[in-house]
């Protein structure tokens, strides 16, 4: 796989991870492992008669994460987070939060990124007068599967729908929508050896963090163990392949 197609891999996967895991810690009332928050937003809302509202916000993270997960409809969830991306950084600004903005604008950086990747197939939306426009997109060719990305989606959303009522139930549909998207993730078979180990690493790592009240003190182990070996890998990927 081409360098420039790896890392919007990795940033596709990361995006999608962090709002995926985000709308669903939020839907359990913080017992759902995750890397950002806040995870009582909706018990917090709720004091203001906006419990439906905030419901609707975390299950539409929920949504839009799998989505961009998926690999084949990711463009259609880059494009439905970019403005969920910049509301969140909008509001974290007007609230004066310390570090948090930029955090944030990395993401809303991170969306934009992912959304230039492929930009010949959606410079349309910018240049109505464009003659030639690339379809599929770059994302569909690589990943040209329907069903395991499509299978991830549909167990993320079940996931979400149970959050009011059974975390065990989220945190199991959850975990496989996760399984889902890397097995269809696999299922391009040109990666360097390199970019299979560091894929199953971010894997590692999100279903580290996921079951994260399970497995408690191995936590920081398996966490930082896989992370630090992604980044150690990721320099020599980009040394050894810079194709």
């Amino acid at each position: 796989m081409k360098t420039k197609d790896f890392y919007v891999l990795l940033i596709r996967l990361f995006l999608g991870y962090i709002f995926a895991s985000a709308g669903l810690c939020k839907l359990t009332d913080g017992n759902f492992g995750q890397l950002i928050g806040p995870p009582l937003l909706i018990a917090q809302m709720a004091k203001y008669d906006l419990l439906l509202f905030a419901q609707f916000i975390a299950f539409s993270q929920v949504l839009v994460g799998f989505l961009v997960m998926s690999q084949r409809y990711s463009v259609l969830g880059l494009i439905m987070l970019m403005p969920v991306n910049v509301s969140i950084l909008m509001v974290t600004i007007s609230q004066k939060w310390t570090g948090t903005p930029y955090v944030d604008a990395v993401l809303v950086a991170l969306n934009i990124l992912a959304l230039l990747y492929e930009w010949q197939s959606l410079r349309f939306l910018l240049l109505p007068d464009t003659t030639q426009i690339s379809i599929p997109a770059r994302v569909n060719e690589l990943f040209p599967n329907i069903w395991w990305g499509t299978f991830g989606i549909v167990l993320g959303a079940m996931a979400g729908l149970f959050g009011a009522w059974s975390h065990l139930a989220t945190l199991v549909f959850g975990a496989m929508a996760f399984v889902c998207v890397y097995i269809n993730v696999f299922t391009f078979k040109s990666y360097f050896l390199m970019e299979k180990i560091i894929l199953a690493l971010s894997g590692v790592a999100i279903l580290t963090v996921t079951f994260a009240f399970q497995l408690n003190r191995l936590v920081p182990f398996l966490l930082m163990g896989s992370i630090g070996l992604t980044l150690i890998l990721l320099l020599a990927r980009t040394f050894i392949h810079r194709k």
